[in-house]
């Protein structure tokens, strides 16, 4: 054996621990200007490569170009400058980053691009006229009672944002499903009660609002603090002022609901104050009979029957100052003018 085929022989020994991955330095060295020296040595060396990916494959089939596999595997011989691989590894990496980094923002943007638009929810409206009264349960199952000349709205879902909130304009006796993790809330112009289970009056019609107590617990804001009632306790605002009365005739506040309303040594300007929150009609009292108190319990009678009750337990006179209007015409549009004098 010459000496030319004992080097072509320590070559391919060479090459083939190079494709094995046990070639020491010394062997990639002498690998590299073997394969420089001449272009057939780069020929054989690459046929060589073709021969042991068949066998044994180690690249990913989309790198088949030519020109990037051979500065692949110069690269990881060693045989040719690495900074192509270097710089290759940086755009992968800084590729992956960027892309780590960017998914979240484009979550966030396909969130906003994609999600159904919000549709407003729908209020529900309950509201009764003059002289009536009604009862309903509510979609929590809260049973609620208004009195006349009345309102009260909340959303079609209730349990929206995880409270229950109604608006009451006038007045209301509220039998509240007990639901500790959702309050219910009764919103007025006046003042704001909130109660998880519990049963409650609250009237409203004017800035001398009141709640009454029957069960449980509620707590009374927009009052310039808050407050918190016990049963049976009447919370009642008299020129902007809370005053808390203990132990008070539940009937006297709730009867309402079920046709009754009470009135015990009562003034006759609070009593018509009551009956214009009730009935469609304004009253004209003269300050000579303001010091008049009554007591009487009405149930269901209109306003002529009413004004012959004042008539027959004091020395008054009531008179409708509208003619066109019949003492007990409660139904129509225009609110009665009665004018009560001494007689």
């Amino acid at each position: 054996m010459n000496d030319i085929d004992d080097h072509n022989t320590d070559i391919n020994n060479i090459i083939a621990r190079y494709f094995g991955g046990t070639a020491t330095p010394d062997d990639i060295e002498r690998l590299r200007h073997w394969i420089e020296q001449s272009p057939e040595n780069k020929r054989i060396f690459f046929e060589q490569q073709d021969l042991w990916e068949a066998l044994a494959p180690s690249f990913s089939v989309t790198d088949s170009d030519t020109e990037k596999a051979e500065r692949k595997v110069m690269a990881k011989a060693g045989i040719a400058p690495r900074r192509f691989g270097i710089i290759r590894k940086l755009v992968v990496f800084w590729s992956r980053i960027a892309a780590v980094a960017i998914l979240p923002l484009i979550a966030v943007v396909a969130y906003f691009l994609l999600k159904p638009e919000k549709v407003p929810l729908q209020n529900i409206t309950l509201s009764t006229y003059y002289g009536c009264t009604s009862k309903a349960t509510l979609p929590d199952s809260t049973i609620v009672w208004l009195n006349a000349n009345s309102s009260l709205s909340y959303p079609q879902d209730l349990m929206y944002d995880g409270k229950r909130e109604v608006n009451l304009h006038g007045e209301a006796y509220f039998d509240v499903y007990s639901d500790a993790a959702h309050p219910f809330t009764v919103h007025t112009q006046y003042i704001s009660v909130t109660a998880t289970g519990t049963e409650f009056n609250v009237n409203a019609y004017d800035p001398n609002a009141s709640v009454t107590l029957a069960e449980g617990k509620v707590e009374i804001s927009d009052t310039g603090k808050c407050i918190s009632l016990q049963p049976g306790e009447h919370m009642q605002i008299e020129n902007g002022i809370p005053t808390v009365s203990k132990n008070v005739d539940l009937n006297k506040y709730c009867s309402w609901r079920n046709g009754v309303l009470i009135f015990e040594d009562e003034p006759i300007n609070s009593i018509c104050r009551r009956l214009e929150q009730i009935y469609n009609v304004k009253f004209d009292i003269d300050p000579a009979v303001s010091d008049r108190t009554f007591r009487f319990i009405l149930k269901g009678e209109n306003l002529s029957e009413i004004m012959n009750l004042f008539q027959l337990t004091a020395p008054i006179v009531c008179i409708n100052e509208d003619d066109s209007h019949s003492a007990d015409a409660d139904t129509l549009d225009l609110p009665q003018i009665i004018r009560i004098k001494p007689v």
